[in-house]
């Protein structure tokens, strides 16, 4: 008996994605919808996040993702008309491994306000920013490992790995590596000598000082405001696996 023709699903609306979805047919595979894929390509960083959050959410089964555009892990759209028969082949014949690339799991966060509110889910970062302008906040960051921190800025940025290298590394944040933490960065501290931390797991951020409500930001998305003294828990959901191509 043969083997079932791999089905992949194609997000975005870029022009690169017309090419993509040839190189699919071309390469064998079918095209279908992504509750019922084998596998996902995101065209765009846009996409990407709408697939990362489908997969975390169970609104589609847990299959890899492939990213193809110029962020991290992406592969670049020319390359990827070359490429995208091996990821058909690998599919199609073991779950384990795909020549030419390697399976690279990121968290997707949720993000809780209250004491039941289920919020949005983030798969590259949660921004709390000052929704007046020259308005000065306090932020009180507690970690899963017990240590809290308090620090006085425009607002403050929690971001995945994968995010890691957008708003958080403008805001002055390290670029983390794949299962290395979420970045924790101050946005426009009031201070010369600003801290940024990496949390190994979840964390609470609490407005605890200033009159105004802050915005809450899930993923350049505005997604409601956050008053003082309500803490917000941003802990991982699920994870989800990327393919990333291979260092040559």
């Amino acid at each position: 008996m043969s083997e079932p023709t791999p089905r992949l699903a194609i997000l975005g609306d870029a022009d690169p994605t017309a090419v993509v979805r040839s190189a699919v047919s071309a390469a064998d595979a079918r095209l279908a919808d992504p509750a019922e894929a084998d596998g996902i390509v995101a065209v765009g960083d846009a996409a990407l996040r709408e697939a990362m959050r489908a997969v975390a959410s169970g609104e589609v089964r847990s299959v890899p993702i492939l990213p193809i555009g110029d962020g991290r892990h992406a592969l670049d759209p020319e390359s990827a008309t070359e490429l995208l028969a091996d990821v058909v082949d690998g599919l199609g014949a073991s779950p384990a491994a795909i020549d030419g690339f390697s399976r690279v799991a990121h968290p997707v966060l949720s993000v809780e306000a209250g004491s039941d509110d289920t919020g949005p889910l983030a798969a590259a970062d949660v921004a709390f920013v000052t929704a007046e302008p020259a308005r000065i906040s306090e932020y009180g960051i507690a970690f899963s490992d017990g240590d809290e921190v308090s620090m006085r800025a425009d607002g403050a940025v929690v971001a995945t790995p994968l995010g890691s290298g957008g708003y958080a590394a403008a805001a002055g944040g390290p670029v983390v590596s794949p299962g290395g933490g979420l970045s924790v960065v101050p946005i426009s501290p009031f201070t010369t000598r600003p801290d940024t931390w990496v949390a190994s797991d979840g964390l609470r951020v609490t407005v605890k000082r200033g009159e105004e409500p802050v915005a809450l930001v899930v993923d350049g998305v505005r997604s409601g405001t956050i008053a003082p003294h309500c803490p917000v828990r941003i802990e991982t959901a699920a994870t989800v696996e990327l393919l990333a191509p291979t260092a040559e």
